[in-house]
């Protein structure tokens, strides 16, 4: 979570990618007319020219900044409040929210016979008001959380994504999906594509293989689904060993910010922010918490993040965004059944603690991985993560608040200021759990239980003497139902990874050994590799091969055997690392460097050296990896690709906490050329044009 800081080329006509598909609608375009000559004196004919010369250059000005968005626009001609353009749809919360979708009211027969299930994402920019606060967002066929997609183990997946945006690319990645032997539909900007343009589309197609459970997808440019982009992802599988229960539901907790996060982003990375403007690399803190996409506002706070105040005179002249008040998420269940909620973290920066006033939970997936059900009050949820949780709807009926906590002592005691937003919801949001046909606007019974996360308390010397942790469960309590022991690793296949936060220059950036990641500007990593020649021990000492010293490509050459990552913590405060790709399994943790006797976080200054769980690890796809502390993970080198292992907090990404890994390079160049060739074509094709998050002042700050 939060860190401490140290002192275009033309589309192929013979692609089924290259027309746009279904309500796409007319987009703009932009063309100089040539004009006809007619004789003139000189005066005249000189002013005519003049005329003509400048109004051809406002014409391409006009086309230039409409597809590329290199250069900073006209502030007040483009946007009336933080940057938000002009003319915006205004979506209603009616319309925004799917509650069918959200409920899984759908329908769905659970099979065990393949088909393929197609999708279209219509990508915009739009207004809504998610906690009754009008902001900007990014929106799929109109929703946040975006459309649902929802298969069986063995089904084709086909998503269609028509870029609407005016002014910025934008890619999919499908959160805890293998893509297996289909690295190119990974959807990371820079990595396993270059951003669909404005005004294009591309056509994601992969197979669900021996997966099952909850996942999501999101943007993978740069910060966009920060402004809404998001939906979830729904495996069925007719042996998936979860116990029975009646009704299932999807549940959103995520953060929002009120401010575009275009906007906050260059302040961020800035020597100074709008929100701390006497030290760098400090994150923004979210305006509310969503459950679902939903929750209410008081319109009397002012954010504290991004303040209305400003310097700039136009933004004082500006009207001030609409504000409703919002409404809490609800969902009803019947007096007895047994319902499994399927929980996900969409957030930028925070986590959570989830719980349901006098419910005891029943854990029984964590990232798309079947457990032995684990009784418990609560789950822990950190950036990226799923849980499954099934409750009993078996107390007096009523309604009951559904609660999702942030542990405050995981960031407050670093950042040096509040969020007034947060503040004044006591750092929750709550939803309604209603019984049977109890109005929901009764008001609800039941007592809260434990809301606060109790994982990691013996890390909290750092934090001060509080019972409240912020890691995630141990490591060694779950146990996965399907048994997988510990991969063997041969040497070839090992790193090793510190990350730290280091001062470069008056800036802030977060460094993964050597390096600070920056995604290339104009091309991804996959398309590069197949130029490299990896060699086993030829590595420079940045391991950045020819990519460029902002890239780090780890080495996995050895087919079918384990991998094993390190990943060493000199921070002190949690991070969310999650790997591309793979499900891994955790095998190893203790807090200080690997391979070092380090001084425990306790008082008594013991040392604790790395503990090993070789049977049946822990399987899942983001890890929290605790303060100064390491864990070790591993994972079977079955899938050849070019795959991203980074923290999960989105302002993190942006800062540099980013790595790949090149798994059996060989064998993806056959991959890569027996790929379908107008999907290359058309891939590659998007590489020239470049996104507007890296290479401009996006909008007003």
């Amino acid at each position: 979570m939060l860190s401490r800081r140290s002192s275009s080329s033309p589309r192929p006509d013979n692609s089924r990618h290259g027309r746009q598909w279904k309500s796409l609608g007319n987009l703009p375009m932009f063309s100089v007319k040539s004009h006809g000559q007619r004789a003139a004196s000189l005066c005249p004919l000189l002013t005519l020219l003049v005329f003509s010369w400048v109004m051809m250059l406002v014409g391409l000005v006009l086309g230039w900044r409409h597809y590329k968005a290199i250069y900073e626009p006209d502030q007040l001609d483009q946007s009336k409040y933080h940057g938000i353009p002009k003319d915006l749809v205004m979506i209603p919360p009616e319309r925004l929210i799917n509650i069918k979708e959200l409920e899984l009211d759908t329908g769905f027969v659970v099979s065990n016979q393949p088909r393929t299930r197609e999708y279209v994402f219509n990508i915009s920019q739009a207004l809504a008001a998610p906690d009754g606060f009008q902001k900007f967002m990014i929106v799929a066929n109109g929703q946040s959380p975006g459309p649902l997609i929802e298969a069986n183990n063995g089904d084709t997946i086909r998503v269609h994504v028509n870029n609407l945006m005016p002014d910025r690319s934008t890619t999919i990645h499908w959160h805890g999906v293998d893509q297996r032997n289909t690295t190119w539909m990974d959807g990371v900007i820079g990595v396993s594509q270059c951003g669909i343009p404005p005004g294009r589309n591309f056509t994601y197609e992969f197979r669900i293989d021996g997966q099952r459970g909850t996942f999501w997808w999101h943007a993978h440019s740069s910060v966009q689904y920060s402004d809404g982009l998001y939906g979830p992802i729904v495996v069925h599988d007719l042996d998936e060993m979860i116990p029975e229960t009646n009704d299932e539901k999807i549940i959103f907790v995520s953060d929002v910010y009120h401010t575009p996060a275009s906007v906050l982003l260059p302040s961020y990375l800035n020597s100074t922010s709008a929100w701390v403007p006497f030290e760098s690399g400090v994150e923004p803190l979210a305006d509310n918490i969503l459950l679902n996409g939903q929750n209410t506002y008081n319109c009397e706070v002012v954010s504290t993040t991004y303040p209305r105040q400003s310097t700039d005179e136009r933004l004082s002249s500006m009207p001030e965004p609409r504000c409703t008040g919002g409404r809490l998420y609800t969902t009803r269940v019947g007096r007895g059944q047994r319902v499994r909620l399927r929980l996900i973290n969409s957030s930028s920066f925070l986590s959570y603690w989830f719980s349901v006033d006098n419910h005891p939970l029943s854990i029984v997936e964590l990232d798309g991985v079947e457990i032995s059900p684990l009784a418990a009050r609560g789950v822990y949820l950190n950036v990226g993560q799923r849980a499954s949780v099934v409750i009993t709807a078996n107390q007096t009926t009523g309604n009951y608040y559904i609660r999702a906590t942030l542990p405050k002592t995981c960031f407050l005691p670093y950042v040096p200021y509040t969020s007034a937003g947060l503040e004044a919801d006591e750092y929750t949001v709550k939803g309604i759990l209603s019984y049977d046909d109890v109005p929901v606007d009764a008001a609800p019974i039941g007592v809260a239980g434990n809301t606060s996360n109790p994982y990691g308390v013996g890390n909290n010397s750092l934090r001060r003497d509080v019972w409240e942790g912020c890691d995630d469960m141990p490591f060694n309590l779950p146990k996965p139902m399907r048994e997988v022991a510990a991969y063997e690793v041969p040497e070839e296949n090992k790193h090793y990874i510190e990350y730290t936060f280091r001062q470069a220059q008056d800036v802030n950036r977060i460094f993964v050994n050597k390096t600070s990641y920056a995604p290339l500007p104009s091309n991804a990593t996959l398309w590069k590799a197949i130029e490299q020649e990896f060699i086993a021990g030829k590595a420079n000492s940045y391991s950045s091969w020819g990519f460029g010293l902002n890239q780090q490509v780890l080495l996995i050459p050895e087919a079918n055997r384990g991998a094993q990552i390190v990943i060493n913590s000199q921070d002190i405060m949690e991070h969310p690392w999650h790997l591309h790709g793979h499900t891994f399994q955790v095998v190893g943790w203790g807090s200080g460097l690997f391979g070092t006797a380090a001084p425990s976080l306790s008082e008594n200054n013991t040392t604790k050296t790395t503990t090993w769980n070789l049977e049946n690890p822990m399987r899942r796809d983001t890890v929290t990896v605790p303060a100064f502390s390491h864990i070790i993970i591993r994972f079977e080198t079955d899938n050849p690709g070019l795959w991203a292992l980074h923290c999960h907090v989105a302002w993190h990404q942006e800062g540099g906490m980013f790595v790949s890994l090149a798994e059996r390079p060989g064998d993806l160049v056959t991959l890569i050329e027996a790929m379908n060739p107008a999907t290359r074509t058309l891939s590659q094709s998007f590489c020239g044009w470049q996104a507007l998050e890296h290479h401009s002042r996006p909008f007003l700050c």
